[in-house]
């Protein structure tokens, strides 16, 4: 989630969003209170698959059976949606997501969701109805909580999605502090994914002892993928960038 001021076939929504047509197709909402939209204007399909779901899919095999994703915010619940469209055989998923407008969440059922979502129409209704879904290979968990102490009783977690608003107005959920806890409760082979590449953002993780790499393709603005182990993506060389600048972060007490 980013600031997005372009204005693309809008429509105002209970006087709380601004619906919003992207460059690939599909939907997303602009939030009138945060003034962001929920994705950028790439699309909110393709950036939700190539920024976080594709990285999942490739180190699936690391997570064993069970994959626990942490989803930070739920908002359209894209990132949920698209994991379970492309889950990786045989492996389940364990899907954890605080998000506090629960108005929204209720929406949902009404949303305009591209037509790849119709096998799990399901699922999206279950969601928006009970903020909860489960079968045989999915689980699904919206907690409307506060985040930051939600996380705090979680642990395990293989991948965080990490889409909150950006840290203009959302600056709790982009600290030093705040990626403490997330380092917490990781597994040790565990990463996070995020649109993010603010040097803020990046030097927390990396004073926190992650490694740095981008994404592969080419096919959106790449964004982080933290990891306390090597990984198989272009890595970040932060140490040569830090030669030029001053590695600031982001503080709970600013």
């Amino acid at each position: 989630m980013r600031l997005e001021n372009k204005k693309i076939n809008t429509q105002i929504i209970n006087n709380k969003y601004q619906k919003v047509k992207t460059k690939d197709n599909t939907y997303t909402l602009k939030s009138l209170e945060y003034n962001e939209c929920y994705h950028s204007s790439e699309g909110a399909l393709k950036e939700t698959y190539y920024k976080h779901v594709c990285v999942m899919e490739e180190m699936a095999d690391d997570f064993g059976d069970e994959i626990r994703i942490l989803d930070i915010c739920f908002g359209l619940g894209y990132n949920t949606f698209v994991s379970i469209l492309n889950r990786p055989k045989n492996k389940k998923l364990k899907i954890y997501s605080p998000e506090l407008d629960v108005e929204l969440i209720k929406s949902l059922i009404n949303f305009k969701y591209p037509k790849e979502f119709d096998e799990i129409r399901h699922i999206i209704d279950s969601v928006s109805k009970d903020l909860y879904y489960k079968d045989d290979f999915v689980e699904i968990e919206v907690a409307n909580e506060d985040a930051r102490e939600y996380i705090k009783n979680l642990e395990d977690i293989h991948i965080v999605y990490q889409d909150a608003f950006s840290p203009k107005v959302n600056k709790e959920l982009w600290t030093l502090e705040y990626f403490r806890d997330l380092k917490k409760i990781l597994n040790p082979k565990g990463i996070i994914t995020t649109y993010s590449v603010a040097t803020p953002v990046r030097c927390a993780l990396y004073k926190l002892g992650f490694k740095l790499y981008t994404h592969k393709s080419d096919i959106i603005r790449k964004g982080t993928i933290a990891s306390l182990r090597e990984l198989n993506f272009p890595k970040v060389d932060f140490e040569e960038k830090l030669k030029r600048t001053k590695c600031r972060v982001y503080r709970d007490n600013e």
